[in-house]
């Protein structure tokens, strides 16, 4: 797949709004004011955190390991928002991508997960109706591959010109490598679903 985004990269590129680029630089650059909460509703709004409806003591939680000084592991991360995303109903769910993105908010070399990323990796999110241990498990065994994957594709060179027009076109200043092959994957999934730009096999060079 990684052929495909090379051939589409200058379209992709076209499709990633630059005022997000800037916003995502503001967010690392300002993180010291994460307790805040004028940070905290532009982080949410970032990231697409309202339209899950999440709770206030889901916020406290999530904000609090975003301020703390030691980054959490992802097991201990998910377990304890899992804890605190009680709904009214009485329903908790597992906000994993969410909690992908705080660990990354704090050390940018990690990856994140969401829908689009699990698509592009033709990985099959374990079933809601499974324990919630063992859905963690499977959602960070394939986190660990993200992390593995997008460390092959810096070092072999796989994205290399579409991460440098990326940081020609935008001049990022708190951008990983990391942080872009995650806009290009996001930018392709997006457009394949307007344009139909994927094809059905999966190319790893």
């Amino acid at each position: 797949m990684y052929s495909v985004i090379r051939t589409f990269h200058k379209t992709v590129i076209d499709s990633i709004v630059p005022g997000e680029v800037a916003e995502y630089d503001w967010l690392r650059e300002t993180i010291d004011q994460s307790g805040t909460a004028a940070y905290q509703q532009r982080y949410k709004n970032f990231w697409g955190m309202n339209v899950a409806q999440l709770s206030s003591p889901f916020y406290a939680t999530y904000f609090e390991f975003l301020s703390a000084a030691t980054t959490p592991t992802p097991t201990d991360l998910c377990k304890a928002l899992y804890e605190s995303s009680t709904r009214r109903d009485g329903i908790r769910t597992l906000q994993f991508s969410f909690a992908t993105k705080l660990l990354h908010t704090l050390n940018p070399r990690l990856p994140i997960y969401d829908s689009l990323v699990a698509r592009f990796f033709l990985f099959k999110v374990p079933s809601n109706d499974r324990p919630v241990r063992e859905r963690i498990a499977k959602l960070i065994e394939f986190y660990d591959f993200l992390g593995t994957e997008y460390a092959r594709v810096i070092k072999g060179g796989q994205l290399a010109s579409a991460i440098a027009e990326f940081r020609q076109r935008f001049n990022p200043q708190q951008h990983t490598d990391e942080k872009i092959i995650d806009w290009l994957i996001w930018g392709l999934v997006n457009l394949a679903d307007r344009e139909a730009l994927l094809t059905s096999q999966i190319v790893y060079e």
